[in-house]
Protein backbone atom coordinates (compact mmCIF):
# COMPACT_ATOMS: atom_id res chain seq x y z
CA UNK A 1 0.00 0.00 0.00
CA UNK A 2 1.36 3.20 -1.44
CA UNK A 3 0.77 6.40 1.21
CA UNK A 4 2.08 9.81 -0.14
CA UNK A 5 1.55 13.38 1.52
CA UNK A 6 0.62 16.35 -0.08
CA UNK A 7 0.94 19.88 1.79
CA UNK A 8 -2.03 22.10 0.98
CA UNK A 9 -0.33 26.00 0.93
CA UNK A 10 -1.89 29.11 1.79
CA UNK A 11 -3.90 28.28 4.58
CA UNK A 12 -1.25 29.46 7.27
CA UNK A 13 -2.84 32.00 9.85
CA UNK A 14 -0.51 33.84 11.50
CA UNK A 15 -2.47 33.18 15.38
CA UNK A 16 -2.56 29.69 14.52
CA UNK A 17 0.25 27.05 14.44
CA UNK A 18 -0.58 24.17 12.31
CA UNK A 19 0.11 22.66 8.74
CA UNK A 20 -2.67 21.05 6.34
CA UNK A 21 -2.10 17.57 4.51
CA UNK A 22 -3.92 15.53 1.78
CA UNK A 23 -2.79 11.86 2.56
CA UNK A 24 -3.41 9.90 -0.30
CA UNK A 25 -3.49 6.09 0.54
CA UNK A 26 -3.00 3.96 -2.10
CA UNK A 27 -6.18 3.78 -4.70
CA UNK A 28 -8.63 4.98 -2.16
CA UNK A 29 -10.67 7.55 -3.44
CA UNK A 30 -12.42 10.19 -1.00
CA UNK A 31 -16.18 10.15 -0.91
CA UNK A 32 -17.74 13.18 -3.29
CA UNK A 33 -19.68 14.22 -1.05
CA UNK A 34 -18.83 14.50 2.67
CA UNK A 35 -21.74 14.73 5.38
CA UNK A 36 -21.05 16.52 8.96
CA UNK A 37 -22.86 17.21 12.02
CA UNK A 38 -22.63 20.45 13.32
CA UNK A 39 -23.77 22.86 16.02
CA UNK A 40 -22.59 25.95 17.80
CA UNK A 41 -23.65 27.67 21.39
CA UNK A 42 -23.12 30.53 23.83
CA UNK A 43 -22.03 29.49 27.41
CA UNK A 44 -25.21 32.11 28.57
CA UNK A 45 -28.43 33.53 26.61
CA UNK A 46 -28.65 37.43 27.69
CA UNK A 47 -32.36 38.80 27.12
CA UNK A 48 -33.84 42.39 26.90
CA UNK A 49 -37.27 43.42 27.13
CA UNK A 50 -37.18 42.87 23.44
CA UNK A 51 -36.17 39.02 23.75
CA UNK A 52 -32.83 37.50 23.33
CA UNK A 53 -30.05 39.44 22.52
CA UNK A 54 -27.37 37.89 20.14
CA UNK A 55 -24.00 37.60 21.61
CA UNK A 56 -21.50 35.56 19.14
CA UNK A 57 -21.14 31.99 19.69
CA UNK A 58 -18.69 30.68 22.20
CA UNK A 59 -18.29 27.04 21.10
CA UNK A 60 -18.79 25.79 17.53
CA UNK A 61 -18.48 21.51 17.31
CA UNK A 62 -18.68 19.64 14.62
CA UNK A 63 -19.23 15.61 14.17
CA UNK A 64 -17.80 13.04 11.25
CA UNK A 65 -18.89 9.41 11.48
CA UNK A 66 -16.96 9.31 15.34
CA UNK A 67 -14.95 11.49 15.26
CA UNK A 68 -15.79 15.41 16.79
CA UNK A 69 -14.12 18.43 16.45
CA UNK A 70 -14.22 21.40 19.38
CA UNK A 71 -13.59 24.39 18.48
CA UNK A 72 -13.85 27.62 20.97
CA UNK A 73 -14.78 30.67 19.34
CA UNK A 74 -12.87 33.74 21.16
CA UNK A 75 -14.05 37.37 20.30
CA UNK A 76 -14.90 38.24 17.26
CA UNK A 77 -13.18 41.57 17.18
CA UNK A 78 -9.74 40.60 18.43
CA UNK A 79 -9.88 36.65 16.90
CA UNK A 80 -10.88 34.89 13.86
CA UNK A 81 -11.48 31.52 13.55
CA UNK A 82 -8.31 29.57 11.95
CA UNK A 83 -8.42 29.71 7.97
CA UNK A 84 -8.73 25.71 7.53
CA UNK A 85 -11.78 26.19 9.34
CA UNK A 86 -13.80 28.38 7.66
CA UNK A 87 -12.06 26.60 4.12
CA UNK A 88 -13.79 23.27 5.10
CA UNK A 89 -17.27 24.67 5.81
CA UNK A 90 -17.48 26.27 2.94
CA UNK A 91 -16.29 23.72 0.46
CA UNK A 92 -19.02 23.00 -2.20
CA UNK A 93 -18.57 19.12 -1.59
CA UNK A 94 -18.86 19.26 2.24
CA UNK A 95 -22.77 19.33 3.40
CA UNK A 96 -23.24 20.81 6.98
CA UNK A 97 -26.25 19.29 8.47
CA UNK A 98 -28.10 20.82 12.22
CA UNK A 99 -30.60 21.64 13.97
CA UNK A 100 -31.83 25.73 13.03
CA UNK A 101 -28.58 25.22 10.87
CA UNK A 102 -29.71 28.54 8.80
CA UNK A 103 -30.18 30.92 11.27
CA UNK A 104 -26.93 29.22 13.07
CA UNK A 105 -25.11 29.74 9.72
CA UNK A 106 -26.08 32.94 9.37
CA UNK A 107 -25.02 34.35 12.48
CA UNK A 108 -21.83 32.46 11.74
CA UNK A 109 -20.41 34.64 8.60
CA UNK A 110 -22.04 37.64 10.44
CA UNK A 111 -19.66 37.51 13.47
CA UNK A 112 -16.82 35.56 12.48
CA UNK A 113 -17.14 35.91 8.45
CA UNK A 114 -16.91 31.54 8.29
CA UNK A 115 -19.63 30.74 5.58
CA UNK A 116 -21.42 27.77 5.03
CA UNK A 117 -21.16 26.56 1.37
CA UNK A 118 -24.24 23.93 2.19
CA UNK A 119 -26.53 23.98 5.32
CA UNK A 120 -28.90 21.59 5.54
CA UNK A 121 -31.80 21.58 8.42
CA UNK A 122 -32.09 18.49 9.89
CA UNK A 123 -35.99 19.16 10.33
CA UNK A 124 -36.44 19.38 6.92
CA UNK A 125 -34.47 16.72 5.81
CA UNK A 126 -36.66 14.60 7.88
CA UNK A 127 -39.82 15.85 6.67
CA UNK A 128 -38.66 15.06 2.88
CA UNK A 129 -36.95 11.72 3.97
CA UNK A 130 -39.79 9.95 5.83
CA UNK A 131 -42.79 11.37 4.41
CA UNK A 132 -44.74 10.79 7.66
CA UNK A 133 -46.85 14.39 7.79
CA UNK A 134 -48.31 12.95 10.80
CA UNK A 135 -45.34 13.31 12.85
CA UNK A 136 -45.21 16.87 12.60
CA UNK A 137 -41.10 16.09 12.04
CA UNK A 138 -40.81 19.73 11.38
CA UNK A 139 -41.21 20.47 14.90
CA UNK A 140 -39.16 18.02 16.73
CA UNK A 141 -36.16 18.63 18.56
CA UNK A 142 -32.45 16.96 18.27
CA UNK A 143 -33.81 13.97 20.62
CA UNK A 144 -36.93 13.59 19.35
CA UNK A 145 -35.97 13.37 16.12
CA UNK A 146 -33.25 11.10 16.96
CA UNK A 147 -35.22 8.31 18.27
CA UNK A 148 -38.07 9.45 14.76
CA UNK A 149 -35.20 8.91 12.39
CA UNK A 150 -32.73 6.35 14.18
CA UNK A 151 -35.17 4.35 16.48
CA UNK A 152 -35.82 4.21 20.20
CA UNK A 153 -32.58 2.76 21.54
CA UNK A 154 -31.04 6.64 20.25
CA UNK A 155 -32.13 8.19 23.41
CA UNK A 156 -29.66 10.61 25.46
CA UNK A 157 -30.39 10.67 28.80
CA UNK A 158 -29.90 14.42 29.76
CA UNK A 159 -29.50 15.72 33.59
CA UNK A 160 -32.02 17.92 34.60
CA UNK A 161 -29.51 20.79 35.81
CA UNK A 162 -27.76 23.14 33.72
CA UNK A 163 -23.73 21.34 32.67
CA UNK A 164 -21.22 23.74 33.45
CA UNK A 165 -18.62 24.46 31.13
CA UNK A 166 -15.57 24.68 32.47
CA UNK A 167 -13.23 23.06 34.91
CA UNK A 168 -13.57 24.08 38.61
CA UNK A 169 -9.79 24.73 40.04
CA UNK A 170 -10.60 26.44 43.13
CA UNK A 171 -13.69 28.12 44.60
CA UNK A 172 -14.64 31.05 42.12
CA UNK A 173 -11.84 30.33 39.44
CA UNK A 174 -12.42 28.15 36.10
CA UNK A 175 -9.96 26.21 34.28
CA UNK A 176 -9.52 27.06 30.71
CA UNK A 177 -10.58 23.18 30.25
CA UNK A 178 -13.99 22.38 29.19
CA UNK A 179 -15.54 20.24 31.77
CA UNK A 180 -15.92 16.43 30.63
CA UNK A 181 -19.54 16.33 30.83
CA UNK A 182 -19.72 19.15 29.17
CA UNK A 183 -17.73 17.78 25.99
CA UNK A 184 -19.62 14.37 26.54
CA UNK A 185 -23.19 16.14 26.07
CA UNK A 186 -21.78 19.02 23.21
CA UNK A 187 -20.09 15.93 21.27
CA UNK A 188 -23.27 14.08 21.56
CA UNK A 189 -25.29 16.39 20.15
CA UNK A 190 -23.05 16.73 17.28
CA UNK A 191 -22.38 12.97 16.63
CA UNK A 192 -26.97 12.73 16.82
CA UNK A 193 -27.09 15.23 13.93
CA UNK A 194 -24.12 13.48 11.59
CA UNK A 195 -26.43 10.22 11.88
CA UNK A 196 -29.89 11.68 11.41
CA UNK A 197 -28.12 14.07 8.46
CA UNK A 198 -26.83 10.29 7.07
CA UNK A 199 -29.66 8.44 7.62
CA UNK A 200 -31.89 10.29 5.77
CA UNK A 201 -29.74 10.90 2.68
CA UNK A 202 -29.68 7.21 2.47
CA UNK A 203 -33.43 7.49 2.90
CA UNK A 204 -34.03 9.80 -0.07
CA UNK A 205 -31.11 9.04 -2.39
CA UNK A 206 -29.81 5.73 -1.48
CA UNK A 207 -26.43 6.39 -0.82
CA UNK A 208 -24.28 9.26 0.93
CA UNK A 209 -22.45 10.42 -1.94
CA UNK A 210 -25.82 11.75 -3.13
CA UNK A 211 -26.39 14.20 -0.76
CA UNK A 212 -25.66 17.27 -3.01
CA UNK A 213 -28.91 16.59 -4.74
CA UNK A 214 -30.77 15.91 -1.67
CA UNK A 215 -29.85 19.08 -0.36
CA UNK A 216 -30.50 20.93 -3.45
CA UNK A 217 -33.87 18.96 -3.46
CA UNK A 218 -34.82 19.82 0.30
CA UNK A 219 -33.55 23.77 -0.33
CA UNK A 220 -36.63 23.67 -3.30
CA UNK A 221 -39.10 22.20 -1.65
CA UNK A 222 -38.34 25.00 1.45
CA UNK A 223 -38.40 27.94 -1.29
CA UNK A 224 -41.56 26.50 -2.89
CA UNK A 225 -43.31 26.68 0.76
CA UNK A 226 -41.91 30.11 1.05
CA UNK A 227 -43.45 31.09 -2.50
CA UNK A 228 -46.92 29.12 -1.90
CA UNK A 229 -46.85 31.09 1.39
CA UNK A 230 -46.07 34.35 -0.22
CA UNK A 231 -48.82 33.90 -2.92
CA UNK A 232 -51.52 32.67 0.04
CA UNK A 233 -50.74 36.22 1.69
CA UNK A 234 -50.85 38.37 -1.59
CA UNK A 235 -54.73 36.37 -2.20
CA UNK A 236 -55.64 37.52 1.21
CA UNK A 237 -54.71 40.85 1.21
CA UNK A 238 -56.92 41.51 -1.83
CA UNK A 239 -60.06 39.88 -0.67
CA UNK A 240 -59.85 42.45 2.69
CA UNK A 241 -59.77 45.25 -0.33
Amino acid sequence: MEISVEKIEGSTDVKYFYDSYTVHVGNHLPPKTLVIGFSVERQNDYYSRYGLLEFPYELLHICIGSHCLLYRLNDPDLYKPPKFLAHFLSDPEVIVVGMGIKEKSSHLEKDFQVKIKNAVDLNELAVKGMKRDELDLGRYDLDRLAKAVLGKHMDVLRPGRKIEWFKRKRPYYNSPELNDEKVMFTTADAYLCYRIGSQLFDMIHGKASSAIAAAAAVAAAAKSRKNKKMKKGKKNKKGKK
